[in-house]
């Protein structure tokens, strides 16, 4: 029998004072809220999608927990590593706050905002940071430059973003001179630098619509720019370029015939430029993916075109014929994957008034006429399950196929979509067919 005395005795503990703080030593509290930033630290993507990706700016990703307790509000305050994601001007919110006011009545870069933007710099210690700015609504873009030096060393990951979803009634452009002088910082510690699209003022002496940047940047991984040439004076750690709306031949001469060394480069994305030349001018013999997205086939034949003998991956916008597609299509001898669109650009197809099938398929000669590499996966925006069948058999290796519009629910006679049905059965046998943007079954 318990004793009476010990069990009333238990009664009498101050339970008044326990509470997760005092049961949690501190350097375990410091791993849970590590992990808890680490995970939306790692919901912002590189390149960025604005929208969602805004959101996670309008305040600091741990501020419902530092509302909770003050040693947690301490704890995140005095942790270097909960500071290292600085943002200037990303929200309407940060804009409209400055205090300053110009003469045209815009908000202006106040006192207020750079004492928080250094006291965030501050707290960040010696820490590699990840800086984003929103070039259109920040009204004087020099004071940013002037904030930035100092700390260009720390830049790991920088974003420089447009503001198609801003509420804002006033934005402002950026100076090709400020946009120069912020890429010619010394980005010793930069990995990744991303440019969207945005309006440009040419400002003497940079007047030229296409600009080539050389950074001085040597540890640069990933790169994507719009319009303009942006390129590493040491390119040879970059594994990720991505380039759009280039007038790349007004930059040409600047190459002197030579071409860009980039040799661990993986993958290669072209957006609404002329392919040709840019293929020309890089040496890339790691490449592994190779993405063109365009409305219009390539004008332009790429000269002395490499072999391709690490590409898997091959995504290029079907828009009819194109003898630059062909050229680098047959310079690809090892692929596993083709689309004749590109993947997470499926709306820039209009497959509902597609009428034409997959211009691969339409070659002039049949289809087991073609050297086709040994595919595993192909994803075509339409094609017939009648052509599918014939490509299986000349390409056994393929196990996964995509249609985004359904060849089934297309306007056939009774008699095709019958035979369309039955071929799909057999099809199914072989690989694993789907459409638009239903599961693979096997995984």
């Amino acid at each position: 029998m318990r004793d009476s005395n010990s069990a009333k005795g238990s009664s009498d503990v101050d339970t008044s004072h326990i509470n997760i703080n005092t049961i949690l030593p501190l350097e375990l509290m410091i791993n849970v809220f590590d992990i808890l930033y680490q995970n939306i630290a790692d919901s912002l993507p590189f390149p960025f999608p604005y929208d969602p990706a805004f959101e996670h700016f309008r305040r600091h990703p741990l501020l419902d927990l530092m509302l909770v307790h003050r040693g947690w509000y301490n704890l995140v305050q005095a942790t270097p590593s909960y500071w290292t994601h600085v943002n200037i001007g990303v929200t309407d919110s940060i804009a409209s706050g400055w205090d300053g006011v110009g003469r045209d009545g815009i908000a202006s870069i106040g006192m207020g905002e750079v004492k928080e933007l250094q006291e965030r710099l501050g707290k960040s210690g010696s820490l590699p940071l990840l800086l984003t700015v929103a070039p259109g609504l920040i009204p004087d873009f020099s004071m940013v430059l002037h904030l930035l030096e100092e700390h260009a060393g720390r830049l790991e990951t920088v974003n420089i973003v447009s503001t198609p979803y801003s509420k804002a009634s006033v934005t402002h452009d950026i100076s090709s001179k400020d946009l120069v002088q912020l890429l010619k910082l010394p980005l010793s510690s930069l990995k990744r630098l991303q440019i969207d699209e945005f309006t440009m003022i040419h400002v003497p002496p940079v007047t030229d619509f296409t600009l080539r940047i050389d950074l001085d940047a040597p540890n640069l991984h990933q790169l994507s720019s719009h319009t303009h040439f942006i390129i590493p004076q040491t390119p040879s750690h970059l594994t990720l370029l991505s380039i759009s709306h280039l007038d790349f031949a007004s930059i040409l001469p600047s190459f002197n015939g030579s071409r860009i060394e980039l040799p661990k480069l993986l993958e290669l994305r072209i957006a609404y430029c002329e392919p040709g030349p840019i293929l020309s001018a890089l040496s890339t013999p790691a490449l592994q993916a190779l993405i063109f997205l365009s409305q219009q086939a390539a004008r332009e034949l790429p000269t002395d075109l490499p072999e391709y003998s690490h590409l898997r991956d091959l995504q290029w916008s079907d828009v009819g014929f194109d003898s630059t597609f062909e050229l680098v299509f047959r310079r690809c001898p090892n692929l596993t994957r083709y689309a004749n669109y590109v993947v997470g650009q499926e709306t820039d197809a209009h497959v509902d008034i597609l009428a034409d099938e997959a211009t691969i398929l339409q070659r002039s000669g049949e289809i087991d006429s073609i050297k086709w590499p040994r595919l595993e996966e192909v994803m075509f925006d339409y094609v017939t399950c009648a052509s599918l069948s014939a490509l299986v058999s000349a390409v056994p290796t393929i196990r996964r196929i995509r249609v985004l519009r359904d060849p089934i629910a297309s306007h056939l006679s009774d008699e095709d979509l019958e035979r369309e049905r039955e071929i799909l059965v057999e099809l199914r046998r072989k690989a694993d067919v789907v459409f638009r943007f239903d599961p693979w079954t096997n995984t």
